[in-house]
């Protein structure tokens, strides 16, 4: 709530501080400092993970839990803040969704 209330006031930065506190709380770390290497590296790591990955697969995944729908609802008001006050971490916040997804099952 503190986040949306930061954002709703253009404080995105703080917004973004406060939502990547809240996921480092439930396990979900980020890097302080985002280069274009750790970006590529995450990038190429992920396009591996999916290689396998069919639709068909997706759609056989289990319903995703109450702990991680919280997870993915943080990281998607990071994407969204992310866009205006650190571009650089949005490729970082989508292909952890991905692999949350993987990990966890499906959310809508």
């Amino acid at each position: 709530l503190l986040a949306k209330l930061l954002a709703a006031s253009s404080k995105y930065d703080e917004a973004m501080v406060n939502c990547l506190s809240v996921l480092s709380a439930l396990g979900e770390e980020f890097p302080q400092e985002i280069s274009l290497d750790i970006v590529l590296n995450e990038l190429s790591v992920i396009q591996t993970t999916l290689s396998d990955i069919t639709v068909d697969k997706v759609k056989l995944l289990p319903p995703m839990t109450d702990a991680k729908l919280k997870v993915m609802e943080i990281l998607s008001m990071l994407c969204v803040y992310s866009v205006i006050s650190k571009p650089m971490l949005l490729p970082l916040l989508s292909c952890r969704m991905v692999r949350l997804m993987l990990e966890h099952g499906f959310c809508d």
